[in-house]
């Protein structure tokens, strides 16, 4: 017991030392905070959406059922775990040409708005840390994409483009889902 009273004793010492000479460390110089994201692609357009707002990465359903009467970007309903879940060509939403299903093609399950459903994607890259910062003055040049970035940054030479998920899960297209 001897043993650890002087033990104690000691680190007591040193504790009240270090708060009377008030040391700290010191400051870190301009340290970035990480931030997570699932990383994708769209044609040629690299986007990111924060992981916490993506439940599961998925590969293209095999069996969906097709629904009547819905946009042609609706691809079908397929069931995950017990999630009757809406097949959504995110690119074909967007306005632009339905994506080339391939081996690639990937589906990102969202939940927004109590809706859930399943963005697919031309391709996910993995989940990647970030500590890059969203750049101000950049603009995005893909006019079917501009409503949902919220913001631009370049990395290692590839411009990301942050994909907000809640804007698009609130917006008209993607709400309106029956054909006129």
């Amino acid at each position: 017991m001897a043993g650890l009273d002087s033990a104690f004793n000691c680190l007591q010492s040193l504790e009240q030392r270090v708060k009377q000479k008030n040391l700290s460390l010191p400051p870190r110089e301009s340290e970035a905070v990480a931030w997570r994201a699932v990383v994708f692609r769209l044609e040629d357009v690299y986007l990111v959406i924060p992981l916490k707002e993506i439940r599961e990465i998925l590969f293209y359903p095999e069996q969906f059922s097709k629904i009547p009467g819905v946009k042609p970007w609706i691809k079908g309903l397929t069931n995950i775990r017990g999630i009757l879940l809406p097949v959504i060509d995110l690119k074909a939403c967007l306005g632009e040409k339905s994506i080339n299903i391939n081996k690639n093609t990937r589906m990102l399950m969202i939940h927004q708005n109590e809706i859930y459903a399943g963005l697919l994607v031309d391709e996910v890259l993995g989940i990647k840390n970030f500590t890059t910062n969203v750049q101000e003055g950049m603009v995005c040049e893909v006019d079917w994409l501009t409503p949902f970035i919220q913001g631009i940054f370049i990395e290692k030479n590839i411009t990301w483009m942050i994909f907000n998920i809640e804007k698009f899960a609130k917006s008209d297209l993607f709400l309106n889902i029956l054909n006129s």
